[in-house]
This record gives C-alpha cells, sequence and structure tokens, in this order.
C-alpha cells in the first residue's frame, strides 16, 4: 500500500479512485464492510434522512445525547470548511491521524473493491465509531436513502426530516419516487418517523408494507406555538404514555425538526425533560443554518438554503427578523443542478439586490448566468468573479449602519464566506 501521510494526499487519492462521483447502491460497500466486520457500530443507531432539516435534525440528537451523558458518534456531510467536520465523537471532531488510520483500514480491507469518495469515508466513520464504544451513533443520509452508503447500517430508529423535489437524476423526477427512496431506511419492527404532515404517500405505505412503527408529524405528535414558546403535543398513547412536553424555546433552526427527533426519542424509551430539551436546543453546534456574522462592520446572516423548501424557510426566517425600513442583499453562488428558479422565486420579495458570484467547482452556475436568472424575475442582479469582490461592493454601496447581507444558496457559497472572514 502507497504511504500517504497527509489527509489532503488521502483526500486526493480518494477523490480519484472511482470513474464516478456517485454511484448508487449497497453491494460494493456491503463487500467492505463485512471485512471489517462492521455489522454493528454502537450500542443504539439513528439514521436521518430528508431533503431539508438533516443537519439541523443531527445537531439536536447530538446535544440531547451529551445531554444525558451518552457517547455519542455523529456522521454527517458535507463538510463545510474541513473534512474533519463531517465526524464526531462525543462533540469532538475526529483528528487528521484518526482520520488516516481508518482510511489505511478501509484501503486494507476493500482489496480490488472500487468504492466511490463517499463511500469509503463513510467505512472510515464507521469503523472509528466501531472502535469509540459509542452509546448511540448519528448518521446522516448523504443522497435518498435505500441505495446510500450509509444505508448498510441497520438503525434502532430511522428519521425522514422532509420531503421534496431534488436529487432528481438520481432520485426520480416526481415527489412519490422520491419519497419511497428517503423511507428506504426504515426497518421492520423498528421505530420510523415522517416529520411532515401529508403525502407523499409512498412514505407512510413502504413503512407499512414492512412493518415498521410509523409516526407522522400531525398524526401522532404535532407542535402547539404560543407566545415565546411552544409545546410537544402527544397524540399517541404509545409515545410517553400519552404525556406532553410543555415551555420548549424556539430554536434558531425548525422546530418541526426538534419535534421529529422528540418523536424518535420518545419511541426509543429515552427519558424526555422539557429542561433537557432546551439545554440541546441552546446547545446544538450548527455552522450555516441562520448563522450570524459580523466582519468589517458588516452584518447578517449565513444560509445554506439550496432548494425551494429551505429557500421558503429562510424567507419566513427573514420576515421575522429583518426592519422592513431597511435594505437586505443576498450574495448568491449555486450549483448548475439546482433549482435555482424556485429559489428566486421563493425569495424574490426578501432581498432589495442579489450580487451572484462564481464558485470554484466545475458543478457550479457561473455568476452572470446566475445574474441572468434573477434578471428574468424582474430583480436587481449583479454578477462578480468571487466572493470577495461581492462583498467589497456591499460595503461600498449600502449602508453598513442599516442594511444587512444575507449569504446563501450552497455549502460552498457559505463555505467561500467563512474563509474570508476567518482568514
Amino acid at each position: 500500500m502507497i504511504q500517504r501521510t497527509s489527509l489532503n494526499e488521502w483526500l486526493s487519492y480518494l477523490e480519484s479512485m472511482h470513474p464516478t462521483e456517485i454511484d448508487l447502491g449497497l453491494d460494493r460497500i456491503k463487500q467492505v464492510a463485512v471485512h471489517l466486520h462492521l455489522d454493528s457500530i454502537a450500542k443504539q443507531v439513528i439514521t436521518v434522512a430528508g431533503t431539508n432539516g438533516k443537519g439541523t435534525s443531527c445537531a439536536f440528537l447530538e446535544a440531547y445525547s451529551q445531554r444525558l451523558k451518552k457517547r455519542v458518534g455523529l456522521y454527517t456531510s458535507p463538510h463545510l470548511i474541513r473534512f474533519n467536520e463531517r465526524v464526531r465523537i462525543n462533540g469532538q471532531e475526529a483528528s487528521d491521524q484518526e482520520l488516516i488510520s481508518a482510511f489505511e483500514r478501509v484501503e486494507e480491507a476493500r482489496g480490488e473493491v472500487s468504492l466511490t469518495y463517499f463511500e469509503f469515508t463513510t467505512l472510515a466513520a464507521f469503523v472509528l465509531f466501531k472502535d469509540a464504544d459509542l452509546d448511540v451513533a448519528l448518521l446522516e443520509i448523504g443522497l435518498g436513502g435505500r441505495l446510500d452508503a450509509v444505508n448498510i447500517i441497520d438503525p434502532d430508529l430511522a428519521l425522514v426530516t422532509s420531503i421534496s423535489v431534488d436529487h432528481e437524476a438520481w432520485l426520480g423526477s416526481d415527489i412519490e419516487t422520491i419519497g419511497r427512496e428517503k423511507a428506504g431506511i426504515y426497518r421492520s419492527e423498528t421505530p420510523a418517523v415522517y416529520g411532515a404532515e401529508g403525502g407523499p404517500l409512498s412514505v407512510a405505505e413502504y413503512a407499512t408494507s414492512i412493518g415498521a412503527r410509523f409516526y407522522q408529524a400531525g398524526t401522532d405528535y404535532q407542535v402547539v406555538p404560543s407566545a415565546d414558546e411552544w409545546c410537544w403535543a402527544n397524540k399517541s398513547s404509545e409515545l410517553l404514555n400519552g404525556a406532553s412536553l410543555t415551555h420548549i424555546k424556539f430554536p434558531a433552526f425548525s422546530v418541526q425538526n426538534v419535534a421529529t427527533c422528540i418523536c424518535g426519542l420518545a419511541s426509543l424509551g429515552w427519558p424526555l425533560d422539557t429542561q433537557d430539551v432546551n439545554w440541546a436546543i441552546e446547545h446544538a453546534v450548527i455552522r450555516g443554518r441562520m448563522e450570524t456574522f459580523n466582519h468589517q462592520g458588516v452584518s447578517g446572516w449565513l444560509d445554506v438554503a439550496h432548494n425551494p423548501d429551505a429557500a421558503k424557510y429562510l424567507a419566513r426566517q427573514l420576515q421575522s427578523k429583518v426592519n422592513s425600513d431597511h435594505r437586505t442583499v443576498a450574495i448568491f453562488g449555486s450549483m448548475a443542478d439546482k433549482d435555482i428558479e424556485g429559489v428566486i422565486e421563493e425569495l424574490k420579495a426578501s432581498f432589495d439586490a442579489w450580487l451572484c458570484i462564481n464558485l470554484p467547482l466545475d458543478r457550479a452556475l457561473s455568476s452572470e448566468a446566475l445574474a441572468q436568472i434573477v434578471d428574468k424575475k424582474g430583480l436587481s442582479a449583479q454578477h462578480f468573479t468571487d466572493f470577495e469582490s461581492a462583498f467589497a461592493e456591499f460595503k461600498s454601496s449600502y449602508d453598513l449602519h442599516t442594511d444587512k447581507l444575507v449569504v446563501l444558496g450552497s455549502f460552498f457559497t457559505v463555505a467561500e464566506a467563512i474563509l474570508y472572514y476567518e482568514r
């Protein structure tokens, strides 16, 4: 085996190993998992899928696990700045050396089996989790559910946060097909939660067909808001013996995601207490979701909204946070395969101007093409070569005391902002 001494060397190697970036299917990764003896990676496993809300749900579950003094591992993707962000054990990112050691073990075990970057790194995360003797492993699905590499592990609880049309090239072009793909993380006789009311019908149908213990928002639990707080109301006698949690603080991220997590934890019999829920909300670590910033006198938010549903949620958040007398400007960058028009449509009333930027990836749409799409909506758009030039335009053209900047469009857009602010 060729010696690779740095994490960057390994990641560069993994990027070139497989002929395609995405190659859905579990046969190859299962072969290697057998050699690594990854039949069990923690005492309990919770898998989270969904179009939006996976990251915030996992952050809450991690914080709640820590509150209960459980040894917890979190595997999530993509990362914003460092690959190490993807693997956390007890709140600490895996070190370069820990990841390199896990990569070496996967490389030795795979033999001639070709793995994608995501498959290889998923196995490495599972190796570290198994070594850590975890009470609970939290696994975020990367794409879809049924054929995602994470789905080789049978969960004790499976959560699907939300479903909308996204990644059509791999998951299907209609909501029912996509719903079936995401429901593929459910297991027979195991708690399976869907965090949205209504369809797609394929989610409940699949859960019923395999005999999962299925719970759905609106049917088995609901959010009851009040002035400054909300209550988790239980409609199923199977959950918390019919009890409810009250006086829960509104988190910066979606209340519905927290409610879905509570339903899942109740189905596992975890102790649930309002004080502990509020502690977890306050201590959940999640970057890039309505994350506030203040840099060189410019203040605003970073948000990874990159599809219409996420954009709709961002629009609601901005409506409650921004003074209507002040201007709000977007710095916007996006991948070419996203529903860009849908994102702009949801946010067209939120911004006075759009500063479109290039991103350093082949998959990204050029800033000029983005600006053209914004222009077609009858909105004000400019295009820039990079984030720094767009940021400079905001500083020179807007009132830094009153006007707000929002950076959005993808993980990569937010990452560009963070790299600029923290350099």
